[in-house]
């Protein structure tokens, strides 16, 4: 009998613990940078790369900001299933998120 007690227990536990790892994965932030909103084009995707940072996200090691030279832009950041399986799997040491930089191409005419 205890057996089983302790089984459905373990069972609970890692439903409870990928719940929380998969709701947590769904996040995302969109951060509109310079006149990106006013602009009337069309919309393309720039570059799309991974963001890491040091103990619970204090300290930036890579930036994709950095990276790119336009004025408007539109950033998007999430954290993927991987990036929060990394997350929790180091308690917050070592932390990714998925970044995507999208700007609005209009056409020449």
């Amino acid at each position: 009998m205890r057996i089983f007690s302790s089984m459905k227990i373990i069972r609970i536990s890692l439903l409870l613990i990928s719940a929380i790892i998969l709701a947590t994965s769904c996040t995302v932030q969109k951060v509109a940078v310079g006149n990106y909103n006013e602009v009337e084009c069309e919309k393309k995707l720039l570059t799309r790369e991974k963001e890491i940072s040091l103990f619970w996200e204090l300290i930036p090691i890579r930036n994709v900001e950095k990276k790119i030279d336009v004025k408007n832009y539109e950033k998007v950041k999430k954290r993927g299933f991987f990036d929060t399986v990394v997350f929790y799997g180091t308690a917050g040491i070592f932390s990714f998120h998925t970044v995507r930089i999208y700007v609005k191409e209009c056409p020449s005419e």
